[in-house]
């Protein structure tokens, strides 16, 4: 017959095997049950998860070769499995959100990149878009839309020039522009400034 104990945290009556085992306790099992003690210990980690990283990361660097035969007989167990949980690891260390979020952002775009609507990003998964100042979230681009905004330096005056840029190009009112800004350096350049503009 089994033995039972109230859990001082949740208050609910369990079999003794419901109970972490503590040595110097009269029946020799802690005072809260396991999914109370579990529940604590993530709520720790949650609001303070820097001590276990460092100890991961500590046991990882002091236990190289057994951490690195861990991580291979993990890849070669399920390597399905692996990509898939690697995949959400990084979606929520990255950006915080999930395998699911990024589905629903999909769906919500048609499937296709946010701004040109390519549903074949080359053959890889979209990029997920965020704000660089506030980690925000906006949306999945394709590789190339996602390069492009980095390398416009996600400024949206530097986009609109680059737009003016496109529809002038070849016009007369470019061509007339590009000569005025050669002609002021040409004069910067005589006067011995040698300021760039």
């Amino acid at each position: 017959m089994s033995a039972f104990k109230t859990c001082n945290k949740c208050g609910a009556t369990k079999p003794l095997d419901d109970f972490y085992k503590m040595s110097g306790m009269r029946d020799g099992h802690r005072n809260d049950c396991k999914a109370c003690s579990l529940a604590a210990a993530s709520a720790r980690h949650r609001a303070n998860p820097g001590p276990a990283r460092e100890r991961a990361i500590r046991w990882q660097r002091e236990n190289r070769d057994r951490y690195r035969a861990r991580l291979k007989r993990w890849r070669e167990d399920d390597p399905a499995k692996k990509k898939r949980i690697d995949r959400e690891s990084h979606l929520k260390r990255k950006y915080g959100i999930t395998q699911a979020d990024y589905d629903r952002m999909l769906e919500a775009q048609g499937f296709g990149c946010g701004i040109c609507g390519d549903i074949r990003p080359g053959g890889k998964t979209f990029h997920v878009d965020h704000d660089h100042a506030t980690g925000a979230v906006r949306g999945l681009l394709c590789v190339k839309c996602n390069q492009g905004l980095g390398l416009l330096r996600e400024n949206p005056a530097l986009l609109a020039m680059a737009i003016e840029y496109l529809e002038a190009a070849g016009s007369p009112v470019l061509v007339e522009r590009m000569e005025m800004t050669r002609h002021a350096r040409d004069r910067a350049a005589s006067l011995g400034t040698g300021a760039p503009l």
